[in-house]
């Protein structure tokens, strides 16, 4: 796949504008002012009394200072200004009577709930209201929604034109409202089992207590589902063909239209769009099975799962255990603890006792740090990465066999020796062609040490009539100006011309100077 493919399928897996819009009535719940904003619609949905009304800012900021939250109202008009832009909120159109100018100021703009503001903040409620605690599955809807199945499979075609829809509608709407409620009690108590399930440090008495509390009851849970399936799963499938016309009857009454005029939508079950969902839970669809069997297949997994954990509680001591049990019980000791008790306990527990600083120096030349440093001043101790991340002090994996470069070095010796032999004959050819080098031949490495020469002739800029020497190369380089006269080098690998200038070598030993070299 490529870049451009990878690209356009990254941006169709995005969620559409409208689904970021509606979103967005979320924000106020996660941001800083997060405290007041969820109090700010508290004033809008408790109760009745802020569905059907609207509010100022003078308004919800009396409402706050009686729940005992001090918000002035140029700050609460910023906060509704702020739902209001995210959808939770919307200004009101009424138009407000104000007796003098100061009354106008604070009713000008009044606001009122809106439909999402209304449905996000209901779920945020019931979010911080949620406990994480076991809950019961409504087993007992199986046997309301079989006998209410019951009941609708026994209209026939007279019975259904003559039946009423608003009892129609009631029978349905009951028998959705109870299988809504087998769903979701169902979704959170395997919620909670996972919970429990994937923790590594239950002991012998929480694994006790969660065998006979949850796993009995679990089991009698999949009995009543084993006991019940078949007999719904038959009654829906003789009464899939007649869900149109149950809806169709139940929808004969009289309807709410909204403002479009078109009909509101109704309670679960009026649709038959909806029966999919239920006939689904019980009898599957093509290529997929049902979810009450899911429900029993996860029950076969949390016993798994629980014996996983019995094989760990019954493993040797030798094991590696958790110590979260442990550490529960000594927190419970220190916040039962008094003051005394406490630094009592810690040094027991911990092995930490109060520092006192003699201020002797370390003896040991590999730890410059003295033990008795503050952990203040102290520089941070390596720590490895296993033992970090995982806990674990032993390394993984063997140690590899240590390696031996003799040969090597052996080899880059010799290379060495063999290269430093081929600029000694160099030099040695570069010294023999003492005087001027004009219409001569040297080899590559001799060429290659008059270009070292030459190349540092240039460093301080283009000046003639001088002499260069390189260091450790026992000769040196007169470059001379000479206008309208080349200088030509011939070698292997080409030839060499120098325009207007001309070369004279001589050796180092017979200028009469030091190695250290000299330019004039």
């Amino acid at each position: 796949m490529s870049d451009t493919d990878a690209q356009t399928e990254q941006r169709s897996s995005l969620a559409p504008p409208v689904d970021r819009v509606r979103l967005e009535a979320l924000r106020y719940a996660v941001n800083e002012e997060s405290a007041q904003y969820i109090a700010v619609m508290r004033t809008f949905t408790g109760g009745l009394s802020g569905l059907l009304s609207d509010r100022s800012a003078t308004e919800v900021a009396t409402a706050l200072a009686e729940e005992g939250i001090e918000l002035d109202t140029d700050t609460t008009d910023t906060r509704l200004s702020y739902l209001v832009e995210h959808g939770n909120l919307a200004r009101s159109p009424r138009e407000t009577e104000a007796r003098s100018l100061r009354d106008y100021l604070q009713n000008r703009a009044r606001y009122q709930l809106t439909q999402r503001g209304e449905l996000v903040h209901r779920q945020i409620e019931d979010l911080l209201g949620y406990s994480e605690s076991a809950r019961e599955v409504s087993s007992e809807m199986l046997g309301g929604i079989q006998a209410g199945l019951a009941a609708l499979d026994g209209y026939d075609d007279a019975a259904l034109a003559a039946a009423d829809p608003d009892v129609l509608a009631r029978e349905i709407g009951t028998l959705f409202a109870q299988f809504e409620r087998l769903v979701q009690s169902t979704r959170e108590f395997y919620t909670y089992l996972t919970q429990v399930l994937s923790r590594f440090d239950l002991d012998r008495g929480e694994f006790q207590a969660f065998k006979s509390a949850l796993l009995d009851y679990l089991q009698r849970f999949v009995d009543e589902i084993s006991r019940y399936m078949p007999q719904i799963a038959d009654i829906l499938g003789g009464l899939a063909p007649r869900v149109p016309f149950l809806c169709e009857r139940a929808n004969a009454g009289q309807r709410l239209l909204d403002i479009d005029g078109q009909a509101a939508r109704r309670a679960p079950g009026l649709s038959p769009q909806d029966w999919q969902g239920l006939h689904v839970w019980f009898n599957g669809e093509s290529g997929r099975g049902s979810d009450a069997d899911g429900v029993r297949r996860l029950a076969g997994e949390a016993m798994r799962s629980l014996l996983v954990n019995l094989r760990r509680i019954a493993a040797s001591s030798e094991r590696e255990q958790s110590r979260y049990a442990d550490l529960v019980r000594l927190a419970r000791w220190f916040d039962s603890a008094d003051d005394a008790t406490s630094h009592a306990l810690w040094a027991s527990a911990f092995g930490l006792y109060p520092c006192r600083h003699l201020g002797f120096v370390a003896d040991d030349d590999g730890s410059p740090v003295s033990p008795t440093t503050s952990w203040w001043q102290a520089p941070a101790a390596e720590v490895p990465v296993m033992l970090r991340r995982q806990g674990q002090r032993k390394v993984a994996g063997g140690t590899g066999r240590r390696e031996d470069f003799t040969a090597t070095k052996s080899a880059r010796l010799a290379e060495r020796e063999r290269t430093e032999s081929r600029r000694s004959d160099a030099l040695a050819e570069l010294a023999a062609h003492s005087g001027k080098l004009d219409r001569v031949r040297l080899s590559d490495e001799a060429r290659q040490v008059l270009l070292d020469l030459y190349a540092r002739s240039l460093v301080d800029g283009d000046r003639a009539d001088r002499w260069v020497e390189l260091a450790d190369t026992g000769v040196r380089l007169r470059v001379m100006a000479t206008p309208g006269r080349d200088s030509v080098i011939t070698s292997p690998t080409g030839r060499m011309s120098l325009v207007g200038r001309t070369l004279a070598i001589e050796p180092v030993e017979a200028s009469g100077l030091s190695s250290a070299g000299s330019d004039r």
